[in-house]
């Protein structure tokens, strides 16, 4: 069974088989070409999601949201505090690049990186301690938070995203948790971000096997997801 993780594998391995077995390509040079386009698709997502996360962080900055909510887990009052859950290479690239690009700002408004402890495997005590300064919360608490309104957004992965075309609407496949963070911050006016690169599209109409550590999340429950073109 495949699992929605091995979603980008899959699609370089069909790749690979449509360039070399239907077109005759040469396969080191196919090989080549996929590799590098692992790479480049991931640093468009990094590059896109950077872009949308300060743009909510210059948001921070305008007159009608410059009300600052104090923190629970910080002595500073005044940041802009990035919520995460689970735990990925994307989210730590975007977050990193986030921390270093705001330190470099005229901006008195510190970034503050606050990850979901992520029950089960606890994923966000991990991307907590890869992340400087970063925190992490108790689910619950980190939800509680974000109903007190002491998160300004939110940043999640994915494990492969469905975009159908027609009238049959877009899912994200996540760690399960996901659903549940999504409506807490849907009800919370707390908007909900979620990244995933071109691999990552599966382009199919069903889903791959779901385990239980694993759930769908309606596109529609998510401010943004995040897929370059």
């Amino acid at each position: 069974m495949l699992r929605p993780s091995m979603v980008p594998i899959a699609n370089v391995m069909n790749e690979f088989d449509r360039r070399v077995i239907q077109y005759g390509e040469d396969p080191s040079k196919v090989r080549d070409d996929l590799l590098q386009s692992l790479d480049d698709e991931g640093e468009r997502c990094v590059e896109l999601g950077v872009e949308t996360v300060l743009i909510y962080y210059e948001k921070r900055h305008q007159p009608q949201t410059l009300e600052v909510n104090p923190l629970p887990f910080s002595d500073t009052a005044e940041c802009f505090v990035v919520g995460t859950f689970s735990r990925s290479s994307t989210l730590k690239s975007i977050l990193g690049r986030v921390l270093q690009t705001a330190s470099s700002l005229t901006h008195t408004t510190k970034v503050k990186v606050v990850c979901s402890q992520s029950t089960p495997g606890d994923e966000g005590i991990l991307l907590a301690s890869d992340i400087p300064d970063a925190t992490y919360l108790p689910d619950k608490s980190f939800q509680q938070s974000i109903k007190e309104g002491k998160i300004d957004l939110v940043l999640v992965g994915a494990d492969c995203v469905l975009l159908p075309e027609g009238e049959k609407k877009g899912v994200v496949v996540n760690k399960v948790g996901t659903a549940a963070l999504a409506e807490c911050c849907k009800r919370s006016d707390v908007p909900i971000v979620c990244c995933a690169d071109r691999w990552k599209l599966w382009e199919d109409d069903d889903p791959p096997g779901l385990e239980d550590i694993f759930e769908l999340v309606g596109c529609e429950m998510l401010d943004h997801v995040l897929v370059p073109s």
